[in-house]
């Protein structure tokens, strides 16, 4: 008897907590918390010069292009195109035929059925000019750091990095467990000292 008492006591202001409306204010409260800080952060990004907006392309890639609101072809100085490849005739018509032999995607990812005869044979070709045994390949030069330092490093190893080394270099020596130790830009005072520090260790990477 108690405990039924007792139970109706605690279900009593439960009941005015979860009304549907209570739910709805609570939410709207934290919505625009939530908005409020994002918003603050933006203004700081803003303010700071670090705002990047992005601009729409409307044609294929090349050392003109057509970008959405402007008047004309703009040169592309951004681009990663350097042999202009991405829109070479040639390219586009080998895109073609793999897209009709191979399908529009590998749906998965390599390691667990995505690997192709395409992927291999260009590795076996890759090794062969550069005269290795084998390559692997990587879906950008990102993905190669990411899983570069994790193979090669352990915990008896301490790297060195520049603290303004490429996003993709930093977070892969996050994901190896080797000692990691960062330096200031450019200043050899503490790159000195972080190599004393890393002197405990067996081995050690410097990173530029």
């Amino acid at each position: 008897m108690l405990t039924r008492t007792a139970v109706r006591h605690l279900n009593s202001p439960l009941r005015g907590i979860f009304r549907p409306s209570v739910i709805v204010n609570r939410s709207q409260t934290a919505l625009a918390q939530a908005r409020s800080v994002l918003e603050n952060e933006l203004d700081t990004i803003r303010s700071g010069g670090t705002w990047k907006g992005e601009r729409i392309i409307t044609s294929k890639q090349g050392a003109h292009i057509n970008v959405d609101g402007s008047r004309g072809g703009i040169m592309n100085f951004c681009a990663n195109n350097y042999l202009g490849l991405s829109s070479h005739p040639e390219v586009v018509e080998a895109g073609i035929d793999a897209l009709k032999k191979y399908g529009a995607g590998l749906s998965s990812v390599r390691f667990i059925c995505g690997t192709q005869d395409l992927h291999k044979n260009l590795e076996q070709k890759l090794a062969e000019f550069h005269e290795r045994e084998d390559a692997i390949l990587y879906a950008s030069c990102f993905d190669a750091n990411a899983g570069l330092f994790e193979v090669l490093l352990g915990p008896d190893d301490a790297v060195l990095s520049d603290e303004l080394n490429h996003a993709s270099i930093i977070d892969g020596i996050r994901l190896c467990r080797a000692k990691r130790l960062r330096y200031r830009h450019l200043d050899l005072n503490d790159l000195e000292d972080k190599l004393k520090e890393a002197q405990v260790h067996n081995h050690y990477s410097g990173l530029e």
